[in-house]
């Protein structure tokens, strides 16, 4: 129900995109961008912006599955630790200027994904170090049971 609910938002989406576009004469524009200004050329630059919109579909198809799987908190974190890929991505391929702003927010952006790990991973440390816990005193639990029986079984035999 849910996946048909994100699916259903996000071909409303690229409705009320696509006719934004078209009573805004944005497709006449991009015509244009793809003619005029795309070095490739217009065949280029149409797979181009197609495989974009693929690609960001299935990006917020997944961050969506995502949170549905396990918590908004999660989503957010990853959301932030690819918006560091991102600019990374952008600097490497198309040789953006890294300046400071970007270092600092890139740094931001892997200082909170990575204490998000280690605190999940410090939770999940926890949670097994209290499974070993709770087990070892089921076991000494169990051990003095058999142990009172035998005594009452030793008592009630020699009696």
């Amino acid at each position: 129900m849910v996946m048909e609910m994100q699916i259903v938002m996000e071909l409303a989406a690229t409705v009320l995109a696509t006719l934004g576009m078209i009573i805004d004469g944005g497709f006449s524009e991009m015509k244009k961008e793809g003619k005029n200004v795309f070095d490739l050329g217009e065949k280029a630059y149409w797979l181009t912006v197609m495989f974009n919109v693929v690609t960001w579909q299935f990006c917020f198809m997944g961050t969506a599955g995502m949170v549905f799987l396990t918590s908004s908190l999660t989503g957010g974190v990853c959301m932030t630790a690819l918006m560091a890929v991102n600019v990374l991505g952008g600097v490497i391929v198309y040789g953006d200027n890294f300046g400071g702003i970007k270092v600092v927010s890139t740094l931001l952006c892997i200082w909170g994904f990575s204490s998000y790990l280690y605190g999940m991973y410090m939770k999940m440390k926890e949670e097994e170090e209290k499974k070993k816990d709770d087990s070892l005193e089921k076991l000494i639990k169990n051990d003095k049971d058999e142990e009172e029986n035998m005594t009452e079984i030793h008592v009630t035999h020699n009696t």
